[in-house]
């Protein structure tokens, strides 16, 4: 794609309305050759995400992306993964602008479509839930919040835990693959998890093990995870955590 290079150098000086007919030029043509073409081209041109470190670089950058969800809405199918990828570009880009319904709409309708096309477990299907989960606590939707969280998927050794945590107030809010490996999908709430009593309490498999981590630039957590599945629960550090932090124990 020999356009690339040069949208990517207007991308990068912040010229974006220069690289608006560009970018459209160039899908369009490869639409015209072939659906590999196009495919490629889109690909390409949504892997720049457009990380800025002012506010008004992201506010003069919200046409671009606009553009670009538009056009491959139109060559590619509004449901197209390549226009649902350029729609959660946009999505992160109106909420780093406080454009948050808008994004927020935008971040559900690809949310929908990943979780037609990837299981509960997939990276892509976790990383999106939690953009999403992030927009509505920016806005103070917690039905909507603790909805897409309710079914996280954790293993039989550990949905005991899960479940009790819930059941004393504890919210989910995230649920990813933090560590590269032996790490399946891991869920994080907002309370202190007291291990020990947890384990003993509910009589968890011998399967399950304390994690202790005192991280620094990668953060800390302590939680259980269990050995055969890679799952795991997490809360704060004791650590780290606020006094007024509520405590997952068994009495």
């Amino acid at each position: 794609m020999c356009a690339m290079p040069t949208i990517l150098k207007m991308l990068k000086a912040y010229r974006f309305d220069e690289a608006i007919p560009l970018v459209s030029q160039t899908l369009r043509e490869a639409a015209a050759e072939s659906p590999e073409r196009l495919l490629g081209a889109a690909r390409e041109v949504v892997a720049w995400k457009g990380y800025f470190g002012h506010a008004r670089q992201a506010v003069a950058s919200e046409p671009y992306f606009r553009a670009v969800y538009a056009v491959l809405g139109e060559v590619a199918g509004p449901d197209s993964p390549a226009a649902m990828a350029a729609a959660e570009n946009l999505a992160g880009i109106l909420g780093s602008i406080d454009k948050i319904d808008e994004a927020i709409a935008l971040r559900e309708r690809v949310f929908v479509h990943a979780a037609g096309r990837f299981p509960i477990d997939d990276q892509r299907f976790l990383s999106l839930r939690d953009g999403l989960g992030f927009l509505y606590a920016r806005a103070g939707r917690e039905d909507k919040w603790e909805e897409i969280y309710r079914n996280v998927g954790l293993c039989e050794h550990l949905t005991p835990a899960e479940r009790y945590a819930r059941e004393r107030g504890a919210k989910v809010v995230s649920c990813c693959r933090p560590w590269s490996k032996n790490c399946h999908v891991w869920v994080y709430f907002n309370a202190l998890l007291d291990c020990e009593s947890l384990m003993r309490g509910l009589r968890l498999d011998a399967a399950v093990e304390i994690h202790d981590h005192r991280g620094t630039h990668d953060g800390s957590e302590r939680g259980l995870v269990c050995t055969v599945h890679g799952d795991g629960i997490m809360g704060p550090h004791p650590s780290d955590a606020g006094a007024g932090t509520k405590m997952v124990r068994v009495e």
